[in-house]
């Protein structure tokens, strides 16, 4: 037999073998979930075992040649679905009457729409025989199915990460005399697909759903002498094409569309965006009962008395009980102009007690209140996602407790902030006062000490991969690399632009990693915004005001370093720019400034740690790195920045110093990486933070 032949015969065997092994672990997490259904008082999650287990699979891959890494990641993805597949055991109509028989789920579209995949991943945790799906020409259609009692469940778009709110089903929801009782998110990965054999240039009419359409705008664009034409339904588009038999048409829909219609896919990844999740509402007539051990959300709508002050009385009754809003959202009121309703989503059950004391308050100063629904809660931060503190919103100013006891870490007493009038969003107004800033799940200014690692440039490919392997391996929580670089001579390798940026994203992506990288030029900060997840303003261009304002109007964070001969004062007010352009999602650098001494590349000022931490309420984070120029001086200041309250370190690793284009003399080492973490943790640790 040919060895390839016999290669992938073996590979099929295996496949075999590793599903039949997958479905006895599936059996034995389900007598799991059968005890933790007949227990109430079993945890639903055993946090301490599923590290155990995770350290477990982490050794013996690493002893079998395999990466620890990559074999965490499948543990987390069964475990995931092994948590879900036990849920169905804490509904007390599945443990009282067994399986449920066949229910029917009215949804908008035709079979293969992303709402009818959703609802298989809906109900792969309840316990159910059998599902009869009913697709519906529209919302209302599907809606009023529910209300006659043709169907059990509705299934409804409410909102989508890159084209927001589907207001109508919002509408449908206050209006109608149903209840929410479940939530969905389905990953939605656009393809162009058209008659088998269309080529691109062929296509001259691309249909799909509005939606879509909006949510590959870019794609669209870029296409010369192509047409959109609205559908309803994007499999629906899909549809059509197969009936139609036409390769000058092709329709934005699944690959799983593509596949139910005898289509081939002729571009995929075509959204705006690269993340693209929608958020479906499972809808019932009647409400259901949710585990107390289960995460949950409620939604409701009100209309607050039309006076002064009143929404914020209502969302004081939120804060006063310490719940988390999710979600806010207004919308007008035909029959009374100027006049607004409005859609919150928060944690908890209407069962809790804080949930039913933030209600009773809020109803003091409504005029209309309608609870949408408590349910299972599914959507998830990316704090959550990482296993961080969970903060509410990206950007949080914590205040002290009157007559709050002093932190045993505590440090001796900060100076008094300056009262500069010009520093009126980025100066500190309580003692004390700090501004978390959230990166895509990595968070600055809380009780995590931040550790960026990366290349100084973004060289190749296989450079960026190995770097980002190396600094996942060493434990930083952020990859940078920059992609275009300023530099003294005009003559030094000067970046690779956007095809860097491109590799820099996929290497981050692959080993779930955020990255930053610096941004030169006003007219590029909203090209590299749409894949950065934060955004550097590099020492020389502390004081460029038009690059300060561009990024002021970008919805990414941003790292402000610190100009090579610019006061504490000046670094503030180039913050400042940033704030009053909206964007209230910065972090200061102090990278070293410019004195008489030459035995440093900079000298790392760093007193301005907590010169800074007394004047401002944002994170300010320290680059060892360009402060020393020397690869045997950036560990040691890298320790002083966390002894002095810093909230991280930005480092410049290479995984082959020697081979470096950029600043090779001050990169560290995989091994170096290692052992700053291990120095690190002690004085972190004093400082009552955590690595």
């Amino acid at each position: 037999m040919d060895p390839l032949l016999r290669s992938r015969s073996e590979i099929d065997r295996l496949d075999r073998e590793f599903l039949r092994l997958l479905a006895e672990r599936m059996q034995a997490v389900r007598v799991i979930g059968t005890h933790k259904g007949e227990n109430p008082d079993a945890p639903f999650v055993d946090e301490e075992r599923e590290r155990v287990v995770l350290e477990a699979w982490t050794r013996e891959a690493e002893k079998l040649g395999l990466s620890g890494y990559f074999a965490g990641r499948v543990l987390r993805e069964i475990l995931n679905w092994s948590r879900r597949d036990q849920e169905r055991f804490l509904d007390a109509h599945a443990k009282s009457a067994g399986a449920a028989k066949a229910v029917r789920v009215a949804y908008q579209g035709v079979p293969a729409c992303y709402s009818d995949l959703t609802i298989t991943k809906v109900f792969a945790s309840r316990d159910v025989e059998r599902i009869e799906r009913l697709g519906r020409k529209s919302f209302v259609a599907a809606m009023d199915a529910l209300e006659a009692g043709e169907v059990e469940y509705a299934l409804l778009p409410i909102e989508n990460t890159i084209a927001g709110s589907i207001n109508e089903v919002y509408d449908l929801l206050a209006k109608r005399n149903v209840v929410i009782v479940g939530e969905e998110v389905w990953p939605v990965e656009h393809c162009l697909v058209g008659v088998p054999g269309t080529v691109l240039e062929q296509v001259r009419t691309i249909r799909s759903h509005p939606v879509a359409l909006q949510q590959c705008q870019r794609f669209l664009d870029g296409l010369v002498g192509v047409r959109a034409e609205s559908w309803h339904d994007t499999a629906g588009a899909a549809e059509s094409i197969s009936i139609e038999q036409d390769a000058r048409v092709g329709a934005i829909a699944s690959e799983e569309a593509a596949q139910q219609y005898g289509l081939a896919v002729i571009a995929r990844g075509i959204a705006d965006e690269r993340v693209n999740l929608t958020r479906f509402l499972l809808i019932g007539r009647a409400a259901e009962k949710v585990d107390p051990r289960r995460p949950a959300k409620t939604s409701l709508v009100f209309a607050v008395n039309h006076r002064r002050g009143a929404l914020l009385q209502c969302l004081a009754a939120f804060n006063d009980q310490g719940i988390s809003l999710t979600k806010l959202e207004s919308r007008p009121q035909p029959a009374t102009p100027w006049e607004y309703v409005f859609y919150v989503d928060f944690e908890g059950h209407v069962s809790d007690a804080r949930v039913e004391a933030a209600l009773a308050a809020l109803r003091e100063h409504t005029n209309h209140l309608k609870i949408l629904g408590s349910y299972p809660r599914r959507t998830e931060s990316p704090l959550e996602r990482r296993q961080l503190p969970v903060v509410p919103a990206e950007i949080e100013v914590v205040e002290p407790l009157e007559n709050e006891p002093a932190s045993v870490h505590a440090c001796p007493a900060e100076p008094k902030p300056a009262t500069n009038p010009n520093l009126k969003l980025s100066s500190s107004k309580h003692p004390g006062q700090r501004t978390q800033v959230d990166v895509n799940g990595v968070v600055f200014g809380g009780e995590r000490f931040v550790v960026i690692a990366g290349p100084c440039a973004v060289e190749n490919r296989a450079q960026m991969l190995d770097a980002a392997a190396m600094a996942k391996a060493g434990g930083a929580s952020m990859l940078r690399g920059g992609a275009f670089k300023p530099r003294t001579s005009p003559y030094a390798f000067q970046g690779l632009g956007f095809a860097g940026l491109e590799l820099l994203v996929e290497a981050g992506h692959a080993y779930e990693l955020p990255v930053v990288t610096e941004v030169l030029r006003p007219e590029d900060v909203e090209k590299v915004a749409e894949t950065a997840d934060m955004l550097q303003i590099g020492a020389r261009n502390m004081q460029n005001f038009s690059l300060l304002r561009e990024v002021g109007r970008a919805r990414r964070p941003v790292l402000l370093k610190r100009g090579m001969s610019a006061t504490i004062e000046e670094l503030l007010l180039a913050a400042e720019y940033v704030m009053a352009g909206g964007n209230n999602r910065v972090v200061l650098c102090e990278r070293g400034i410019r004195t008489f001494e030459t035995a440093t590349r900079n000298t790392l000022d760093i007193s301005a740690i907590p010169v800074l931490r007394a004047r401002t309420h944002l994170p300010v984070i320290v680059d060892p790195s360009h402060a020393a120029g020397v690869r045997d001086l950036v560990v040691p200041l890298a320790l002083a920045a966390a002894a002095v309250g810093a909230d991280g370190v930005i480092i410049e690793a290479h995984p082959r110093p020697g081979e470096a284009l950029c600043d090779k003399d001050q990169a560290l080492t995989g091994d170096d990486l290692v052992k700053l973490f291990a120095q690190l943790k002690p004085i972190v640790e004093a400082r009552g933070r955590t690595l």
